[in-house]
């Protein structure tokens, strides 16, 4: 344990971001030294202490903490991840309040024909889990109970009794968990109700099994000639910059990004010499061509789960002149990456550098805050022109106000005709909030 802690030290003194602000910490205390459990558990959790004490402890002007990005996780759990494998029914679920006040929705369900997944049960976006295995959601006394059972460790199957919106009583569902590849990414070309051709994309992380939907999304539209696209980057949180970098150079184009760097990448004072810039990439990672659509605006959903790699999409369609028409939620505001590093079986992210376009613009550790300000409302259908995100889109295009945020977020009653309320995030682990390089 001693050998990782020196390990930890170097890495972070060479490669942190923020190695000057490293606080001076006791390496024998008891914090990095459990005992009492097994020993890669006491390994884990005497690991991170030691690494989480190591991080820069200031504090923003708003009172969020300068780096609560940096993380280690197993490399295990890192790798699936990265290719876009997760264990699980296929779902994304949001909560609001703690406690008696816990309530759980599912936000989003992936297509799939898996036998005991999400979309095979008919779940539904906008579905109200009750209970999982006879133990309320709401159960402070039962909530690692819940949460287990919500997104388990291993191959289980759960019995979920949920409600369904606009309807009285409750359904009961049995799903069974599993590991698969989940595509990240769906598109549909829909027609307003003035006839406006519009694309609309949802794409969810920036993993290596988005590719092959990103492009068919941009190939289709293209060939169906659309009028506007929606870029729906709500629950995405991050992932690969070289994905980021293909994905604008699929909605620039090739006129506007000739020889602009999509994010210059500024590392701390001792790697200058490491500092890059990466172009608008015309291909994705095995070289396969990304179709152009040219466009000079695009209508970007955003909300608190958009997150670094998603930001620099933003970030780099600004700096060539791109208009960005930004509607949803303040994104989570980070505009560092990293480059993971593997030791011992655990994989660790420090922080290690700030992304800024081609106008040498970032510095958005605020967040991006949105033109139009609308909440989620999961009780309405992704990808219609009359869910309130995409909705705010098609008013912004026809020239019309921001609809007011007290009307977007209307909270309907016990049959929950309407969600969007502040204070619903996303339940997934901090970690995945990322921007990286391939190494």
């Amino acid at each position: 344990m001693a050998d990782e802690r020196r390990w930890i030290r170097a890495y972070l003194n060479e490669r942190y971001l923020w190695y000057k602000d490293i606080p001076a910490v006791n390496a024998s205390d008891a914090r990095y030294q459990i005992t009492g459990g097994s020993d890669w558990k006491n390994f884990i959790h005497s690991i991170n202490n030691y690494f989480d004490d190591l991080l820069n402890p200031k504090y923003t002007p708003s009172g969020a903490k300068v780096d609560q990005f940096s993380f280690l996780t197993a490399t295990y759990s890192w790798n699936q991840f990265a290719e876009g494998e997760e264990l699980g029914y296929g779902w994304l679920l949001s909560e609001h309040g703690s406690g008696a006040s816990r309530r759980i929705w599912v936000s989003y369900v992936y297509p799939g024909t898996r036998v005991g997944s999400a979309t095979q049960a008919g779940l539904q976006r906008g579905d109200e889990i009750i209970s999982v295995d006879g133990w309320a959601v709401n159960a402070p006394t039962h909530a690692t109970s819940v949460d287990q059972g919500l997104y388990p460790s291993r191959p289980e199957t759960y019995r979920f009794v949920v409600k369904r919106k606009g309807q009285l009583g409750t359904q009961s569902f049995t799903l069974t968990a599993a590991a698969a590849v989940l595509p990240q990414a769906e598109h549909k070309v829909v027609w307003d109700s003035a006839n406006v051709k519009w694309g609309y994309l949802l794409f969810n992380s920036h993993v290596e099994s988005a590719q092959s939907p990103l492009r068919a999304a941009l190939s289709d539209f293209k060939s169906q000639k659309i009028e506007q696209l929606v870029l729906d980057l709500r629950y995405n949180s991050g992932g690969y910059l070289a994905l980021a970098s293909a994905l604008a150079y699929g909605v620039a184009g090739p006129e506007r990004t000739l020889g602009k760097t999509f994010e210059k990448t500024r590392h701390n004072d001792q790697r200058s010499f490491e500092n890059e810039s990466f172009p608008f990439y015309s291909i994705d990672f095995d070289g396969r061509a990304i179709e152009a659509l040219n466009l000079s605006k695009v209508y970007v959903l955003t909300t608190a789960e958009t997150c670094s790699a998603s930001e620099s999409i933003i970030n780099g369609l600004r700096g060539v002149d791109v208009e960005v028409v930004h509607i949803g939620g303040t994104t989570c505001g980070k505009p560092y990456g990293f480059v993971a590093q593997d030791n011992c079986g655990i994989t660790y992210a420090a922080m290690e550098f700030e992304g800024v376009n081609d106008k040498g613009q970032g510095d958005y550790a605020q967040g991006f805050v949105p033109e139009c300000a609308v909440s989620d409302d999961v009780s309405r259908e992704l990808g219609t022109p009359s869910e309130p995100l995409f909705a705010a889109a098609v008013a912004r295009h026809r020239g019309q106000s921001c609809p007011s945020l007290s009307a977007s977020r209307a909270l309907g009653s016990a049959g929950l005709q309407g969600l969007g309320v502040r204070g619903t995030k996303l339940i997934r682990p901090e970690w995945q909030r990322n921007k990286m390089l391939r190494p």
